[in-house]
Parts: C-alpha cells; structure tokens; sequence
C-alpha cells in the first residue's frame, strides 16, 4: 500500500511524518526513496497498543503547525482541497468511502493510482450512527483533519459523525485482496498486547485466512456496488485543484 498512500499524499501536503512500528520488510526504504524530505519516527511502542499508539500521535502533532491528519497506510485523503485555507482552529471530520476488492483475478498496479483500478464498495451515505443503531456492522468511521490541537477518541482516532462531503477518505483495508494484503492484516494480532485482547480492543486483527475470506465473500461483496460515479467526483477534484505539489 505504501507506494499508493505516499505518491497521493505527497501531492497534497509539503511534509509527512510516517511512524514506524518496528517494521522489518522494505517500508522504510520505499518511504526514503518515494518520500525523501519526510520523517520517519520509530514508535516508542513494543507493542500496536491501541491506546498507547493514540496517545503517542498525539504528542508528535504538538510539534506539527498547520493542517495535519493522522492516516493509516489503506486510506487516502481526497477531494476538495480548498477547504484547507487559512483560517484557525478549524476541525473537518471526513467520511470514508469503504472499497472492495470484487474482482479478485484483476491484477493491480502501484504504478496507478488504486482509486483508477478498483472501484467496487460502499459509501458512507447513510451508513452512520442510524445504520449501527439496528445492525452490528461498523462501517468505517470519520477522520479528522484538523489546524488546532485535538484530543482524539480512544482508541482508534474515529469520529461517529462527519462534518463535510467535499473532502473524503477512500479507505481500502479490503482491496486490493490478495496475499499481499492478507499477509498484513495477519501479521498485525502478533504485535497485540494482552492488555488490548482483554479490552476487546483491536478484535477484529484476531483471524486468520478463512475468517478474512469469509467475511470479504459474505459480508463485504454482497453489500458492494459500483462505487465509480462517486470515486470520479473526488478524483476530479483531486487532480483539478490548482495548487497540488
């Protein structure tokens, strides 16, 4: 994921500070070579501690100035950038659109952005609180982008509303589904504290393969439909906004 979150975000925002969990595969060379200007801070975490990881984004932005957003690497901001002006103490909560890989057979590329590859999934109209007040399905929730100091929610930095639809975030935690990917989502429950499973924090890292492609043929396809019309919305306005870097 890392070539397609640094070469769309590098073209909106002039600095990026990337965290490094203790990484031992090729993401802090991809990031050098891609992204040469930007930091890259090793976590003080032994651990993917949900809150603790909050709490540690929390004390790097205190040194940040100007709009900043915490992302992971399966999410990528896009939209109407010209909501970023020069106003103070601004928070924008966006919303993600949810991306599924339906076509698992289609090779992808990293040389083209993922958004032009891999149009299938789910929109965030109508899939917040009233959708979760009678199903159990958690849709994924609101960032924030903000140019102020914020506390954020623990755990996880999510928002239960959002407060724009020009600006958007195009999540693909599901896409591309391949063994690339399903190598990272299980490698992540290693790095769990116990403290964490007795929470209940971070449950959904704790699976294997046939739970991951159950719950992508059973409950993630089915709810699924062509996403293009929206995703061409957000990509015009991503590449026709005059100022990108």
């Amino acid at each position: 994921m890392l070539p397609w979150f640094l070469n769309h975000h590098k073209q909106i925002f002039d600095h990026g500070v990337m965290i490094d969990y203790h990484s031992t595969d090729r993401s802090a060379e991809i990031i050098r070579d891609l992204c040469p200007t930007w930091d890259i801070v090793v976590s003080d975490n032994p651990n993917f501690q949900a809150d603790m990881i909050d709490y540690e984004v929390m004390r790097l932005e205190q040194n940040i100035e100007g709009w900043r957003i915490c992302l992971n690497v399966t999410e990528l901001m896009i939209g109407d950038y010209s909501l970023m002006d020069d106003q103070p103490n601004q928070q924008l909560l966006l919303p993600s659109m949810f991306y599924v890989d339906c076509d698992r057979q289609r090779p992808v590329d990293t040389n083209i952005p993922l958004y032009k590859q891999k149009t299938d999934g789910f929109s965030f109209e109508g899939s917040y609180v009233t959708a979760r007040e009678t199903s159990n399905f958690r849709e994924r929730r609101a960032r924030s982008l903000h140019n102020m100091p914020v506390q954020y929610p623990i755990p996880g930095r999510h928002y239960e509303e959002y407060n724009t639809k020009e600006l958007v975030i195009f999540y693909y935690g599901w896409c591309p589904f391949n063994e690339q990917s399903l190598a990272r989502k299980l490698q992540i429950q290693t790095q769990i504290p116990l403290v964490d499973r007795q929470r209940n924090w971070g449950f959904h890292h704790i699976t294997n393969k046939e739970t991951l492609e159950y719950r992508l043929e059973h409950e993630f396809i089915p709810r699924s439909r062509n996403l293009q019309h929206e995703t061409e919305y957000y990509v015009t306005k991503h590449e026709n906004f005059p100022n990108l870097l």
